[in-house]
């Protein structure tokens, strides 16, 4: 399992990316770090400690080929989002242009963290 934290930019909001390649891995993470979930069968998925109010964005590379491009995209678009609800601001469908370059940001941070040490 690899992790690597990140700040988004002007949001101020900080994240974690998970890597992992089986449920027992990740499984024993969020026991370890008092997550609540039931981690069953996911290629990835966006968690957020209801004691901590940490954000685990994580990503299964157990599969040839995975995260795939539209699994990270998903995903990090589910944190778009939460950073949006964590700020008290609401996404705006006429001027998606800082919601877009924030999702850009995320999906480049993730594809270069994939990439390292490969």
């Amino acid at each position: 399992m690899r992790s690597k934290k990140f700040k988004a930019p002007l949001y101020g909001t900080d994240f974690k990316v998970i890597l992992y390649k089986g449920e027992s891995e990740i499984e024993k993470y969020f026991e370890e770090q008092d997550y609540t979930v039931d981690f069953k069968n996911y290629d990835g998925g966006l968690f957020v400690n209801e004691k901590t109010e940490d954000i685990a964005l994580v990503l299964c590379e157990e599969k040839e080929g995975y995260p795939t491009p539209g699994i990270i995209s998903h995903e990090a678009k589910h944190l778009v989002n939460q950073i949006y609800t964590l700020i008290g601001c609401e996404l705006d469908k006429y001027n998606d242009e800082p919601e877009c370059y924030l999702l850009g940001w995320i999906v480049n941070r993730i594809h270069e963290f994939i990439n390292e040490n490969k």
